[in-house]
């Protein structure tokens, strides 16, 4: 690993940014903070990202490239049983959300600029007739609901965050790097069917993170060809989505504007 080429699977773009990428987020905070809580607060949050990314880039390596705990160990300069002890159960957890979530569905919907005015679960949150129409969409969709907030990044409807003004694309929105860090750790990263019922400013991110994503909205022209094209899916019957997910990871917030 301390060569260039020791770990192929992991210098792939998209293993490294989502393992390391949303690192500089909080860099960014860091070299942004202008007093000693600010700074504090920027360091706690760049350790607790480091951890995870110390985890992710481990676990492709056992996975991706076959390498053994004691392979890992060697690169932290520590035991093939320390490394076995650390990391031996997000690998198999890894495993399994990779058999299963391949059959898993992800609906994804945007937030929206109205907004009620005190802190609420994010299902709660938006108040705007286009969001609406993306969740009456979404429910006749099927598969797990995730609504992709600019600035807190993806969110389950259950997750409470303060009301703000911040689209995708302005600046302090939430990143790609940051996306594919959440994706992975809410374990939809390797879903299999996601959709995403939004405009280019928030499915092409999504498109990011899953290039296999389908976005019907594509194509319309304007706001009232997208609402209409809502309309018409809400109308078609199928499966609900899923709210509150059996077994899902916690979520942690994306960059603050």
């Amino acid at each position: 690993m301390s060569r260039p080429g020791d770990n192929p699977s992991c210098h792939r773009a998209p293993q490294l940014d989502a393992a390391t990428g949303h690192i500089a987020d909080h860099a960014a905070a860091l070299a942004a903070a202008r007093t000693p809580s600010d700074a504090l607060t920027a360091l706690a949050a760049m350790e607790a990202a480091c951890r995870e990314a110390r985890e992710w880039i481990a676990v492709d390596l056992v996975l991706n490239d076959g390498r053994s705990y004691a392979d890992v160990g060697r690169v932290l300069g520590t035991t093939r049983q320390a490394a076995s002890k650390a990391y031996a159960e997000a690998v198999n957890t890894r495993m399994r959300r990779s058999i299963t979530g391949r059959d898993d569905a992800v609906v994804i919907v945007p937030c929206g600029a109205a907004k009620l005015d005190h802190p609420a679960p994010a299902g709660r949150m938006y108040t705007g007739s286009y969001h609406r129409a993306c969740r009456r969409a979404a429910d006749r969709l099927g598969g797990r609901l995730v609504i992709l907030s600019a600035r807190y990044g993806l969110l389950t409807p259950d997750t409470v965050i303060e009301p703000y003004e911040l689209r995708m694309g302005q600046p302090g929105a939430v990143t790609v790097a940051t996306l594919r860090a959440q994706a992975r750790r809410m374990g939809i990263d390797v879903a299999g069917t996601v959709t995403v019922l939004a405009g280019r400013d928030y499915a092409d991110p999504v498109s990011a993170v899953w290039p296999h994503a389908r976005r019907p909205l594509d194509g319309t022209r304007g706001m009232p060809e997208q609402m209409a094209l809502l309309a018409e899916l809400a109308r078609t019957p199928t499966t609900p989505v899923v709210t509150r997910p059996r077994s899902a990871a916690p979520i942690t917030e994306g960059r603050a504007a």
